[in-house]
This record gives C-alpha cells, structure tokens and sequence, in this order.
C-alpha cells in the first residue's frame, strides 16, 4: 500500500527535510530529478541526518561524519572514519512520484 510521505514542493532542490509519518520519522532529499527517503536517524548513535550535510546523494551524519549513500543505504564510511562494515547500512523506501505528490510502501 502506497503512503503519501509530502509534496515535492515541500522539499528544497539538492536539499532534505525531516518527515513524521505515522510515528516513522523519515529523510526525504530531493537531489535534480531525484527523490529519495530513508529512516532519518544515523544507524551509529541515532544522529538527525536532515540535520547533516548532503553531497549529491550522499548524507553525512552531522555527530560523527558517517556517512550514507542515499540510493541504497550503503554506507560509505563509518563515525569518525571507521571501516564501513562498523556500522549497520540506513533502511531506504522505494520512491513512487504521482503528479506533485511523494508516496512510499507504508512502513
């Protein structure tokens, strides 16, 4: 079943916001064309990543610099520069576009 997450207006071109969704607390970062989400909190110590850095689509943790690829929740490096195998890879949704509006298969 497809969830309604937010408006693509809603979200800043090659920026994120932070989503409540039926007590899911989601990232959506809309990177040109692309629309990606994922759970919002750091798989290390449970940092706010719409409160971290996005390079492409790439989201760094803003407390220890882990950081995640958004397309898949491959992580790229753990906290402070640990191997990536240290820390357990970011879930990520499915993205479905319909019209103006951002859905997801309900968490």
């Amino acid at each position: 079943m497809l969830v309604r997450v937010c408006s693509l207006k809603d979200v800043p071109e090659n920026g994120m916001i932070r989503v409540d969704l039926k007590g899911k607390e989601l990232l959506v970062a809309r990177i040109g064309e692309r629309v990606y989400v994922a759970d919002v909190w750091c798989t290390h110590e449970e940092g706010d990543l719409s409160l971290g850095l996005l390079e492409g689509d790439v989201v760094m943790c803003p407390l220890h610099r882990a950081r995640f690829k958004l397309s898949d929740g491959g992580v790229l490096e753990g906290p402070d520069g640990e191997p990536p195998e240290s820390i357990p890879r970011l879930r990520t949704y499915t993205v479905k576009i319909q019209g103006v509006d951002i859905y997801i298969e309900e968490p």
